[in-house]
């Protein structure tokens, strides 16, 4: 429930071929430290290529965020062209739901991509997306997300160990 479907280090290195080939068509994205820093608004340009990538291949996107300050995750999916979904209490279901609704795709034509564990991975894999997780953009977080890492730890250095011994590629299935 809580192992992702791949593992990356970035998000750019997401290869949106591979998934178009598995029939995802939409996108739900985490926003700190997913897209940018943990409480900033500064866009990356390898983020803005990738996203600039994935909408010309006609992927659906959504900016899914549990961040208080929804106005910096409307600003940030706005500016990245992202349909925000704030508030999100992830991982609960219907963040991703609604998520879906407004992209217009099911479960099985989704792919969620987050930083966590246990709120992107556990509410995606709940409702049988396709998960990426990928490393923390940066070493700020907030003071509860760091006591959370302690636990996630050991499992990401897992599936890291098991990613490298199936194939040296970054985005090696899980």
């Amino acid at each position: 429930m809580l192992a992702p479907s791949l593992l990356v280090d970035a998000v750019w290195e997401v290869d949106l071929d591979a998934l178009r080939g598995e029939g995802i068509i939409g996108l739900i994205l985490d926003l700190d430290n997913t897209l940018v820093d943990w409480n900033e608004t500064y866009v990356r340009p390898e983020v803005r290529r990738w996203l600039c990538a994935a909408h010309g291949r006609g992927m659906r996107t959504a900016l899914v965020s549990n961040a208080v300050r929804g106005r910096r995750v409307k600003a940030v999916a706005g500016e990245l062209g992202l349909t925000p979904v704030t508030l999100a209490c992830k991982p609960l279901p219907a963040a991703f739901r609604r998520a879906m609704r407004v992209m217009g795709t099911d479960a099985s034509s989704t792919c969620a991509i987050g930083d966590q564990v246990f709120t992107d991975m556990l509410g995606a894999n709940w409702m049988g997306l396709k998960t990426v997780l990928v490393r923390p953009l940066s070493q700020r977080e907030s003071p509860h997300t760091r006591l959370i890492r302690l636990v996630e730890g050991p499992m990401r250095r897992r599936w890291a160990r098991s990613r490298r011994a199936m194939s040296p590629r970054m985005s090696a299935k899980v």
